[in-house]
């Protein structure tokens, strides 16, 4: 199940429609999703239910209106990690927090990424050959990224079992516990807590560290070799809180980006032998591509979520347009404008020559990851190392265990002589 489906199954349902739409929207989001964007593209359900926002235009539309469709998070990011830029639309801390950021994690940086995911994977594949099996969500998928937050991200926490927990608990929490589940949400207070601690006694380390060795260069270093005057306001404990945030967006949505592009390869064997071949020649362009594609079939976001405000008219003037009431909760479908054949041609086949604007998988407007550049280098080379394994073939289908994102995909491939 995936983490927006989660977030509807979860939503009080009213009524046959609502039921129907649930089921839906769980088995088979594409039909539904074609059968809105052909009638009723931005479809208003009755007794308050969601509205859904369906069509490319309109869903960039929709997204370009931070103003308008608030995000929803702040309730839970608040009481773990502190006030945070993803949690903070159209605020000083989100205008402040993101340029900085962006600032230091520049493209310069991605040639040594590439060598460090590199690396990771190799190094996680390489234990596992003589198995002939590879688990690929909690040895390759989950913990190349983790790694890579404490060699990029300067976060390298005490031990990969609590950066893990941390990760998990603050996903499941921030972005899926649209019930408020009592457990999750402490879950992820405790992790906030936890990580605060340890970062309070990492950051005076790292100082010192830094007059002796001042060319340590991850992002954590660079923020403390910083100086930021006083009037804009990002001490030590805005970067405590954006350092978290490497962490809380960078694992989990990368593994299931991950295991959802495999997924999607081994069901197409011609597209399949074409990415291997690329994958064996180390040709980085024409994986990335057959990735990107490979995941507008199932992506890791089917919707954002939002909250509508005040009263807005979506595609005003159209035949389409539809009045969205304040109060109302908003599900802009991501999934279904990356398959609207109005804007993405012959959008049920398989094509590699798709102009990069047609994906939505790193979001849209304000709300594009911050980590877009590096997730774009990080997941077609955990890829490319997985397909470059001799025979490679599933070994399992993807299993979520009920929650938002896979616990276990295994993947076989024939012994090296």
């Amino acid at each position: 199940m995936t983490t927006t489906d989660q977030q509807i199954k979860n939503t009080p349902k009213k009524g046959l429609a609502a039921r129907f739409l649930g089921y839906m929207i769980e088995n088979k989001p594409d039909l539904l999703f074609r059968i809105i964007r052909n009638t009723r593209p931005n479809l208003v359900t009755p007794n308050n239910g969601p509205v859904f926002i369906t069509r490319f235009n309109d869903v960039q539309e929709a997204l370009s209106r931070p103003d308008v469709f608030n995000i929803t998070y702040a309730p839970m990011i608040d009481p773990s990690v502190g006030p945070f830029m993803l949690g903070r639309d159209s605020t000083t801390i989100n205008q402040r927090d993101k340029g900085i950021m962006k600032s230091l994690m520049q493209r310069e940086d991605l040639p040594a990424i590439r060598e460090k995911v590199a690396h990771l994977v190799n190094e996680a594949v390489e234990r596992q050959m003589q198995s002939r099996k590879i688990e690929v969500v909690n040895t390759v998928s989950r913990w190349v990224p983790l790694k890579l937050t404490g060699e990029y991200f300067g976060f390298p926490g005490p031990d990969m079992e609590s950066m893990f927990r941390w990760s998990l608990a603050t996903q499941l929490d921030m972005f899926h516990n649209l019930d408020h589940d009592s457990v999750i949400h402490q879950n992820n207070i405790d992790a906030g807590r936890e990580m605060k601690a340890y970062l309070q006694k990492l950051m005076p380390e790292r100082r010192e560290a830094l007059k002796q060795h001042p060319q340590m260069d991850d992002i954590l270093s660079r923020l403390m070799k910083s100086h930021f005057p006083d009037a804009i306001h990002f001490d030590d404990e805005r970067i405590m809180v954006n350092i978290m945030g490497t962490l809380v967006g960078g694992v989990e949505t990368t593994s299931q980006a991950v295991v959802q592009i495999l997924d999607q390869l081994f069901k197409r064997p011609k597209i399949l032998a074409e990415a291997i071949a690329a994958a064996k020649i180390d040709d980085n362009d024409l994986v990335y591509l057959s990735c990107w594609e490979a995941l507008r079939f199932n992506p890791i976001n089917p919707f954002v979520v939002r909250h509508c405000v005040s009263d807005y008219k979506i595609a005003s003037g159209t035949l389409r347009s539809a009045t969205i009431k304040a109060g109302s909760l908003v599900l802009v479908s991501t999934r279904s404008a990356m398959r609207d054949g109005r804007q993405i041609p012959a959008a049920s086949d398989f094509c590699i020559d798709r102009p990069p604007y047609h994906y939505m998988h790193m979001g849209y407007g304000m709300h594009t990851c911050l980590g877009d550049q590096l997730s774009r280098v990080q997941v077609p080379e955990i890829v490319k190392r997985i397909l470059k394994l001799p025979n490679v073939r599933p070994g399992s289908a993807m299993d979520f265990k009920g929650g938002p994102f896979p616990e276990s995909y295994i993947v076989e491939f024939d012994p090296i002589y």
